[in-house]
């Protein structure tokens, strides 16, 4: 088991607990302006609840598909396609012209935010081990409820200043790539014995 202080010396817990926050950011922003978002590409408020539906659908599917997919792959694999998929519809956010194209970007969130449900609540001991784990997931929780409260302001200061939200999805779609880029690399050390990531 890994100390507090030995946790956060390692790239990891950044990389996961950064994707996490980040993923929280996004989801906090989109989920309070989404009408306005949306209203932005021109659909009207039924699309907006329609995708509402289908994004909390399909992050129940990708509970279940992560929670598969995480005793069968690598942790740092499914997070990895985890910020792929978020940084795919963040990209696919300002340009969508039709319902399908909506309820596509709805489909790819869901996916996306049950990934990553399923890593935060996993990941954690299985990297670290469970002596110190209240200290190292309370530290990556706080990451995360400081980039919710961070995400409608971020959202809200841009299309202010701008007139639209285009420029800050791209902006955090590259961060996201990145992030998508460093998952894919990065050594977990519960892992590094156990690719399968099948170890307690």
């Amino acid at each position: 088991s890994f100390t507090w202080g030995g946790a956060l010396r390692t790239p990891a817990f950044w990389v996961f607990a950064l994707a996490t926050s980040v993923y929280n950011l996004v989801a906090s922003g989109i989920g309070l302006f989404n009408e306005s978002i949306l209203a932005e590409r021109g659909f009207a408020a039924d699309i907006y609840h329609r995708s509402l539906v289908v994004c909390a659908l399909m992050s129940l599917v990708g509970n279940f598909l992560g929670g598969w997919l995480s005793s069968q792959w690598s942790m740092n694999r499914l997070m990895a396609l985890a910020m792929a998929l978020l940084a795919a519809a963040l990209c696919g956010l300002p340009s969508l012209h039709t319902v399908a194209q909506v309820d596509a970007f709805a489909v790819v969130m869901g996916l996306a935010g049950g990934f990553v449900i399923v890593i935060f609540f996993s990941f954690w001991a299985r990297a670290f081990g469970r002596a110190h784990l209240g200290r190292i997931v309370g530290t990556a929780q706080t990451m995360t409820v400081l980039a919710s409260a961070v995400g409608p302001l971020l959202l809200a200061r841009c299309h202010a200043a701008t007139g639209s939200y285009a420029a800050v999805f791209y902006a955090v779609a590259g961060a996201v790539a990145l992030l998508a880029l460093a998952a894919w690399v990065v050594k977990v050390p519960g892992e590094e014995s156990n690719p399968a990531g099948s170890r307690a």
